[in-house]
């Protein structure tokens, strides 16, 4: 029987060990760690679209929001499109609900299988009031999570319940997907703090 011959290691191989560490670190919250493996990819292969994707996320992650918009900017016409404008949809959020629903949008138009996207976008329309277009928004992320284990956009779609007063909704979300009852307690507090801060913002200027 001829012996094995082991695989050799390519360098495309050593890159994509190293992508998946920096994933890893990002998973772990270890933001610094990741920037500097990042920077170490960067020195070694060369500036790429993957590395200039996972440096925008650590920097985003990392509060320095300028580094990350410019960064994400440079990916809008890439294949990173959806992930380009779902992070500066994230940053425009704290400031621009406006600019940030339309960027999320184009977010969910390139990618509108993407679980995280849609709901993202849903809590960004609930924020805005628009609650006839975050339910749609919500609904598909809680479905295309299922397989996920994550509860995120579950908990999204219970909230806009509980903001829209829907509790029919409520006990009908409850029973499908056992959420507890300390859990409800918080989005009902949520919800409330939702409904005081729509109650409070000025209307709108009507033009003359």
């Amino acid at each position: 029987m001829a012996a094995e011959v082991p695989l050799t290691e390519t360098p495309e191989s050593r890159r994509q060990v190293h992508i998946d560490l920096i994933r890893k670190m990002l998973v772990q919250e270890q933001y610094y760690a990741a920037l500097a493996h990042i920077q170490g990819q960067v020195r070694e292969s060369g500036p790429r679209d993957e590395l200039r994707l996972l440096e925008a996320q650590t920097r985003r992650k990392l509060g320095q929001d300028a580094e990350a918009q410019a960064l994400y900017r440079e990916l809008l016409k890439t294949k990173y499109a959806a992930d380009a404008y779902h992070g500066l949809g994230l940053i425009s959020a704290k400031t621009d609900q406006r600019t940030a629903i339309w960027q999320l949008q184009q977010a969910v138009q390139r990618r509108p299988t993407d679980s995280e996207m849609r709901n993202d976008l849903g809590y960004a329309l609930m924020l805005a009031g628009r609650y006839r277009e975050a339910l749609p928004e919500l609904a598909t992320a809680v479905e295309l999570e299922s397989s996920t284990g994550s509860v995120k956009a579950r908990n999204n779609l219970i909230l806009l319940a509980l903001v829209t007063g829907d509790e029919t909704a409520v006990q009908r979300l409850m029973q499908q997907s056992d959420v507890s009852p300390e859990m409800l307690a918080r989005l009902r507090k949520q919800a409330q703090s939702l409904r005081t801060r729509s109650a409070q913002s000025p209307a709108p200027a009507r033009k003359n």
